[in-house]
């Protein structure tokens, strides 16, 4: 089996009529050269040549079969390491970078036994693959007091798969788990309190009181085929972040066929541009216990018949110590049914709070299951309508034969009947349909977004003026831009 995934480029009249698989024009290819059988080996019998360049603080494992070495991670990196794009980099199982996710005492940076954090820096060179063995739980954990530094390129991109030789798979390995020390709403209130939130995927402890914490870089990085399910019921997400700080940057970032969702905050306060969520099993956001992050430019695409989660599902689960409310801005939401789709694309529920401005969501509209944009759902989520649950200056179009929906003057449907009042908002004429694709409908707005006018509106929102563009169209792509910002680094046939 030889590794060879391709990520595309076309012109942008080809992008933009293949995102649903219409391709014609011109198109160019990047090759991204991996592990093919789990750790290397000659899968047709001949000599197995062993790994020759192995760091001596990694495992050789068997060469793949392009003759690219193949080493194995350690199950726990304690020293700063680099992973190189010469190499193929094995998980064989968890891989922990730090000993921050062990139980904190109530000063920062050190453990309860007087040990203090390791601060360790896993650096990822451009171009690199890391895989996971497949059918295991396989994963990456970046602990609190440590960084991952994964700086990809466009043309570079790093990329987080599987073992075999294609990226279409899910659930086939584990998925990418960051934690940091930024507020999560289970922490304790009390003054010089110790915060250790048991996390996510069985993956220690997280969380504390530092907004502006770093757990490193991620930029230009792909995650597909994950969510290994290690327990009945409880596989593990492409992208897990558990109170994980502002200072962290995550730019032009994919999560592809996860079997779980795509990416979940646990509280924290990280801010994302440019996220990419394509075919995803479960929610492709999910936000839970306290997160008050800013997202823009974000494109979500569930086009497959598997799935059975929705695009955001939100709630404030944790304490009511404060609410999740994050910012999203330009961002463009489009779903194809499955079998076992929900009934609309966002469920906002659990007392969650949230903001959504200049944005799309459209549904297939031939689709039977798709009732609503919105379901608004609790009477804690209710009670947070027009104050910090707002949708403004956006388009709905996702409703199927007039069954609930957004009804076209100035509510969606929430499961006992209240209403979320959706200022500015607009439907399309001609009306979105399954052939919709990014930068094709975009809208324009009067102007751009005026952070300061909507801070005197909504007192608590959570929008970081210095961090989100102020932008005047609806959607994750400028329609007015020369290229798509998506071009070139992600998986081909994904969008």
């Amino acid at each position: 089996m030889t590794f060879k995934k391709l990520v595309l480029i076309t012109a942008m009249a080809s992008a933009l009529g293949a995102l649903y698989g219409c391709s014609d024009g011109d198109e160019t290819s990047i090759l991204i050269e991996g592990d093919t059988n789990g750790g290397g080996g000659d899968t047709d019998g001949g000599d197995v040549a062993v790994s020759e360049n192995c760091p001596e603080w990694a495992s050789a494992k068997n060469k793949d079969d392009d003759g690219n070495d193949v080493c194995a991670l350690p199950s726990t990196i304690m020293e700063d390491r680099t992973l190189s794009s010469n190499i193929v980099w094995y998980l064989e199982d968890r891989v922990t970078v730090g000993n921050g996710n062990r139980e904190m005492s109530a000063t920062q940076g050190e453990l309860a036994s007087g040990v203090a954090v390791a601060d360790v820096t896993l650096t990822i060179d451009a171009g690199t693959a890391i895989k996971g063995k497949k059918g295991t739980f396989a994963n990456l954990l970046i602990t609190r007091g440590s960084k991952i530094m994964a700086e990809g390129t466009a043309d570079a991109p790093i990329v987080f798969s599987s073992d075999d030789a294609d990226d279409t798979g899910s659930g086939e390995w584990g998925g990418l788990i960051l934690h940091g020390y930024a507020p999560h709403n289970e922490c304790p209130t009390a003054a010089d309190s110790a915060c250790n939130i048991d996390a996510e995927g069985e993956s220690g402890f997280a969380a504390g009181y530092d907004a502006d914490d770093s757990s490193g870089v991620l930029k230009y990085v792909v995650v597909t085929e994950g969510g290994y399910e290690f327990a009945p019921g409880d596989e593990i997400n492409g992208i897990s972040l558990v109170g994980v700080g502002a200072g962290t940057e995550v730019d032009y970032v994919q999560v592809n066929s996860n079997s779980d969702d795509g990416i979940e905050f646990f509280g924290g306060t990280v801010n994302m541009k440019h996220v990419v969520l394509t075919n995803n099993l479960d929610d492709s956001v999910d936000w839970d216990e306290g997160f008050s992050g800013n997202l823009q430019y974000v494109l979500v695409v569930q086009n497959t018949p598997d799935t059975f989660g929705t695009l955001i599902e939100a709630d404030t689960f944790g304490s009511d110590a404060f609410l999740s409310q994050p910012t999203i801005l330009n961002a463009t939401f489009v779903a194809k049914s499955g079998e076992s789709s929900p009934p609309a694309l966002f469920n906002f529920k659990a007392g969650t709070g949230g903001y959504v401005f200049n944005s799309i969501l459209t549904a297939d509209l031939d689709s039977t299951i798709y009732q609503a944009c919105i379901f608004v759902n609790g009477g804690d989520a209710q009670g947070e309508q027009n104050t910090h649950l707002v949708v403004e200056d956006s388009i709905l179009d996702c409703g199927l034969n007039g069954i609930g929906g957004y009804n076209g003057e100035t509510e969606t449907v929430s499961e006992t009947g209240f209403a979320l009042t959706l200022m500015g908002v607009a439907t399309v004429d001609p009306a979105l349909d399954d052939n919709y694709v990014p930068g094709a409908a975009e809208a324009s707005l009067a102007g751009p977004i005026d952070f300061v006018a909507l801070m005197g509106t909504y007192a608590d929102l959570s929008a970081d003026p210095e961090y989100l563009d102020a932008t005047d169209y609806m959607g994750a792509v400028d329609p007015d831009a020369t290229s798509l910002w998506f071009e070139g680094w992600t998986i081909e046939g994904s969008l």
